[in-house]
């Protein structure tokens, strides 16, 4: 079986033109146990950490088909509580409809029951399939790069939810972008931050950008949970993406 990485992603070819995908995401002590240095309700973690995986998996337009949790914490209490975040991220998954077929909230996964853990710790890895994942739309001069969101990391991430600031990207976002035919690239934000996604969403293409707002944006802030997303789309398009999406979008340059 060919196994190859793109970017972010693991893809492992099945036939001659499906392959299967594969994307993880970490945390580490962020939640309500003594040595957590960020304290933050359990169920939150397990949101944010599942939504990375599958906003990664989405933007690549790759449909999620099972998702496996590693926590290293006990099953009653912590593990509960992070496993109740991680059903909540593919509940609203499911309901923004990408696909007709459903993510089942069934989750595979292990927990730790043997040693006493004083620290939250998790891993989630997610497989989805796509059918020609390299059959891309041109890229070509004139295209802009747009950042949806902002890069947000740690506490600010808490408030954007508790107070409704809705600047971090959301499935529906997503998936007027991933629908959007004017759109040839999506690539969410991590903690390299936005300077180091756009090089490597540059040499995808190999082509270079025209910077034209970069002031208004960090852009070597980490974006923590994947808060935000650069796409490339054609001018005329985005007046009328503006107008599908709620959270900010910022025009970061010119594709020369």
């Amino acid at each position: 079986m060919h196994v190859l990485n793109y970017r972010d992603l693991t893809l492992m070819q099945i036939d001659s033109t499906r392959y299967f995908t594969i994307v993880c995401d970490s945390c580490g002590g962020i939640g309500m146990s003594e040595h957590d240095l960020v304290k933050v309700d359990e169920e939150i973690v397990g949101y944010l950490t599942a939504k990375v995986c599958l906003v990664e998996t989405l933007a690549f337009r790759s449909k999620p088909t099972v998702l496996i949790n590693t926590l290293c914490v006990e099953m009653e209490g912590r593990g509960k509580k992070i496993i109740s975040g991680i059903e909540k991220a593919i509940k609203e998954y499911n309901e923004a409809q990408f696909f007709s077929e459903k993510l089942e909230i069934s989750i595979t996964g292990s927990t730790e029951e043997n040693i006493p853990t004083k620290q939250t710790g998790l891993g989630i890895t997610l497989m989805g399939e796509i059918h020609n994942p390299f059959y891309k739309k041109e890229v070509t001069p004139d295209d802009f790069v747009i950042l949806v969101g902002f890069p947000k990391v740690g506490q600010e991430v808490l408030e954007d939810l508790n107070e409704h600031k809705n600047e971090i990207i959301n499935f529906n976002s997503l998936k007027h972008l991933t629908n959007c035919d004017e759109v040839s690239d999506i690539l969410p934000i991590g903690s390299k931050g936005v300077a180091y996604e756009l090089t490597q969403l540059m040499e995808t293409h190999n082509k270079e950008i025209k910077f034209i707002n970069q002031s208004s944006i960090q852009l070597h802030k980490s974006a923590g949970p994947a808060t935000c997303a650069l796409a490339i789309i054609k001018k005329d398009s985005i007046e009328q993406l503006k107008s599908q999406i709620t959270q900010p979008i910022t025009l970061i340059g010119e594709i020369i």
